[in-house]
């Protein structure tokens, strides 16, 4: 597994575009937040945050999963894209300690798991969307 950061962003989009489009599939923040959020969530509807932990543990089964199905795939993570994607979707989403004291993202109330479905899975492969719910990746969640 590697995870890019932005410099090594920047550095692909400047040297080689062909190389980041080789890569295969790269999945963000967003995907990896909202994914966790919609299993977590209609698993149990009292349970609306995902710890950087889980999130941490999840995106790894994620790219293992479809790396054994021979797809390239890499994380895409960053403490400037993770703060994007908070300003961005600050509707939805919002950085909170849970009772343990651990640091979370937890879907704000009111907001659905329908409505990150719209948002977040309309785009995703077959091959992505099964990995994210395949049973190592809940399994991840502590699902």
């Amino acid at each position: 597994m590697y995870i890019c950061s932005d410099l090594d962003i920047i550095y692909l989009y400047n040297c080689c575009d062909s190389l980041m489009w080789h890569m295969g599939i790269r999945i963000g923040i967003e995907d990896l937040v909202a994914n966790a959020l919609i299993e977590m969530v209609d698993n149990d509807e009292n349970n609306r945050e995902v710890t950087y932990k889980q999130l941490d543990e999840y995106g790894a089964v994620v790219i293992d999963t479809l790396n054994a199905k021979n797809e390239e795939a890499v994380l895409i993570i960053s403490k400037e894209r993770t703060n994007a994607f908070l300003h961005d979707y600050s509707d939805f989403f919002q950085v909170r300690m849970n009772a343990r004291n651990e640091k979370c993202i937890a879907l704000i109330e009111g907001k659905t798991t329908d409505e990150l479905r719209k948002l977040f899975r309309g785009y995703l492969s077959l091959d992505m969307l099964m990995a994210f719910i395949s049973e190592h990746s809940l399994q991840a969640l502590g699902i």
